[in-house]
């Protein structure tokens, strides 16, 4: 079996021979963290790669699973994909603040997926290594090579050797399997701190009111916006609230070929299924009922929102090539000063850090501007600590888990990974690192209004995996190409679309 990646519970498919493909959505379309590919994903837990260095100090380095689209330095028009991390951590500090716990020689097995920040990554496994000496034990902390990690956690499934703490992004999706520890007390015990988490993290951790995960951070995504080129037709260096505030200013700035107001993407691709699916969702296109039982794509929201992306592609408001952008389209336009907007997470953030500080002034990071049903964001959930079920030394690595997370502690941690994880405990966002920064100040609100794909249904596995069936066959992007491209009214691709989400959903049996 294969689980989906980062946003897994919102990605991730039942395949026709009954796997959990993984989908490289964390693309461009993604921040914090990288996805494995699709081919990868789906290859056979037995035959699944193992990496070559796993020890901490022998991390493999982000360039040798970074995807174009994940990585933060995503290709410029006029140069190639870089697998660069999205800027050098700051200087390494001090030890963490040290938690004890009496280890009596017991070995924890850690996996963590990198961060794109090779140097950090090292430096928290260094921690978590001092960490378990102090305490007399050992730690072994594994930084996996991304292409490979949901491989190798399958065959640790089939194996039954799953290591003691795993970072996950796709926590509902294992506790399906079983092989997840509750750890609802511990979650209740940090929770206490710092503020306590975000509350919009807690679906896709908990199910039945049992906790499976620890928050490690947050992955927004928001509006990328030119605040110096709104500025010459509004006068003010403010993001649109509205939608309909969107496209006046998208008007006013267009200027073809060379200049386009909205950097959508309308590729057969993940980045134009979740483009489309945030339009939709703002004028209250919701993919599926409260209950989460049956699809409800074929809706006046759902049809005004594509009616929305048609008339700002009759209006020549998006580039006529977004229709064949791949994951790293937006990118591109964003990073090479052709586009106003993009809904797009923290990649091209990282990205202007080590290339464009320029551009980086003259940017915002702003919650999505709302449409006829308001403002939602999406990109609910982010990584967690998890402890298996079967762990020969689970106290230990609940322990471990509680060092990283305390609040001082992954403060550190999330500055060292360069901004690309946003702490997920309230009070943090007060830090300088943050609260210095004027492109995060909207992410507490961006956090606490994100969604995941099944609103207004909570998230649970059988749900998310006919949806990320749905997403893996791109069913948005095609509704919209087929409107854009072939000219199919509206009425029809929306309907189209319904039937396609029904034929999946029958067969996960819902409804």
């Amino acid at each position: 079996m294969q689980p989906l990646t980062r946003r897994g519970l919102l990605k991730g498919v039942l395949g026709a021979g009954g796997t959990l493909a993984a989908m490289g959505l964390l693309a461009a379309c993604s921040g914090a963290s990288p996805a494995a590919s699709p081919t990868a994903a789906a290859a056979q837990p037995t035959s699944a790669p193992q990496p070559t260095q796993a020890a901490a100090t022998q991390a493999p380095a982000a360039t040798s699973a970074a995807q174009p689209t994940t990585a933060a330095g995503a290709a410029t028009p006029t140069q190639g994909a870089s697998t660069a991390a999205t800027a050098a951590p700051a200087a390494t500090p001090g030890n963490l603040k040290t938690t004890s716990f009496t280890m009596n020689n017991a070995k924890v097995t850690a996996w963590a997926w990198q961060s794109f920040s090779p140097d950090a990554d090292r430096w928290i496994a260094s921690q978590s290594q001092a960490w378990g000496k102090q305490n007399g034990g050992t730690v072994e902390y594994d930084i996996v090579d991304n292409s490979v990690f949901t491989q190798k956690l399958s065959a640790a499934i089939e194996a039954k050797t799953v290591p003691d703490l795993i970072m996950l992004s796709n926590t509902l999706y294992y506790q399906g399997l079983n092989i997840l520890y509750d750890l609802t007390d511990e979650y209740n015990k940090l929770d206490k701190l710092a503020g306590g988490f975000y509350k919009s993290l807690l679906p896709g951790i908990q199910v039945d009111n049992k906790v499976w995960g620890l928050p490690i951070e947050t992955g927004p995504s928001p509006l990328f916006t030119r605040l110096d080129v709104i500025e010459k037709v509004t006068g003010k260096r403010e993001p649109p609230k509205t939608l309909d505030d969107l496209e006046s200013i998208a008007k006013k700035v267009n200027a073809p070929p060379n200049f386009y107001g909205i950097g959508l993407t309308l590729g057969r691709t993940p980045d134009g299924h979740g483009n489309v699916g945030d339009i939709m969702r703002q004028d209250g296109g919701f993919l599926v009922n409260k209950e989460g039982t049956k699809p409800t794509i074929q809706s006046d929201g759902t049809i005004a929102a594509l009616n929305r992306i048609k008339g700002w592609w009759d209006g020549k408001l998006i580039p006529p090539d977004s229709t064949s952008w791949d994951d790293t389209g937006n990118n591109n336009a964003y990073q090479s000063k052709r586009v106003a907007f993009v809904d797009n997470p923290a990649s091209i953030y990282g990205w202007m850090i080590q290339n464009d500080q320029q551009l980086l002034g003259n940017t915002s990071m702003a919650p999505m501007p709302a449409g006829k049903a308001g403002s939602f964001s999406g990109g609910a959930g982010g990584w967690a600590w998890s402890v298996s079920v079967n762990s020969k030394a689970r106290d230990a690595a609940i322990a471990l888990a509680d060092f990283l997370l305390q609040p001082d502690n992954l403060e550190v941690e999330c500055e060292q990974v360069g901004g690309r994880w946003y702490p997920p405990y309230k009070d943090l966002s007060k830090k300088d690192f943050w609260a210095s920064k004027p492109q995060f100040q909207y992410y507490p609100q961006l956090i606490e209004n994100a969604v995941y794909e099944s609103y207004p249904a909570p998230p649970n596995p059988d749900l998310m995996a006919a949806l990320g069936e749905a997403d893996t066959a791109l069913v948005l992007a095609d509704m919209a190409q087929a409107v854009v491209v072939n000219g199919t009214p509206v009425d029809q691709a929306v309907a189209d679309a319904q039937k396609k989400y029904e034929a999946i959903f029958a067969k996960h049996k819902l409804g």
